[in-house]
């Protein structure tokens, strides 16, 4: 697609891998690390690209700017203040760093959502993804004020914006939900995803 977004990418490498047994952006998927094939993407589509992460030495060799959560170990809603914080630009997409199967258009479909909205965020099967979202730093006072009260459920930030929600019809064209959203949490997602890309 022509020229890259004028917005930030940002991956979210996060989260304590419990379910994995591993660190899993650093688990190989394709011949790279998970973190690796998303930075990849991230910088051929984006004009800015950050890493969010409070382990930063882990993720050095992808020669791609860090910032750690202003107050770490507050889950989700850190890394969307410091994601947001760190943007050139008044959107941002997040996406978590073990999604194997980010599509492009999808993503430019959700930032041409964005001008009217402060938080673009796909909802399949009446289960928001948030993690797979464009956000907006005038989202940045609500998310900073609900981290200081300690109120970390991020629908409490979408209750205080503007939201625009992209239901199931509107991403069908772009591929089968369960794989555009697929998070490799757990050994056997993993594999499934392995699967997955051998049989593409």
């Amino acid at each position: 697609m022509d020229g890259k977004i004028a917005a930030c990418g940002v991956i979210l490498a996060g989260g304590q891998s419990s379910r994995m047994g591993a660190n899993k952006a650093l688990l190989e998927f394709g011949g790279e690390p998970l973190i690796g094939r998303v930075a990849r993407q991230f910088t051929a589509w984006f004009e800015q690209v950050v890493v969010v992460t409070n382990t930063p030495d882990q993720y050095a060799f992808l020669g791609l700017p860090m910032v750690g959560d202003r107050i770490p170990g507050l889950g989700p809603l850190g890394g969307l203040e410091a994601g947001l914080t760190a943007s050139r630009f008044e959107q941002a997409f997040f996406a978590a760093c073990d999604m194997p199967f980010l599509h492009e258009g999808l993503i430019r479909f959700l930032l041409a959502q964005a001008p009217e909205y402060d938080i673009v965020v796909p909802r399949v099967g009446g289960e928001y993804e948030p993690m797979h979202a464009v956000y907006a730093r005038s989202c940045l006072p609500v998310i900073t004020a609900n981290l200081d009260d300690r109120r970390l459920k991020l629908l409490r930030v979408f209750d205080a914006v503007r939201v625009r929600t992209v239901e199931s019809a509107e991403i069908a064209p772009f591929g089968a939900p369960e794989r555009l959203f697929f998070n490799c949490n757990t050994p056997d997602d993993l594999a499934k995803a392995r699967t997955w890309e051998r049989e593409a």
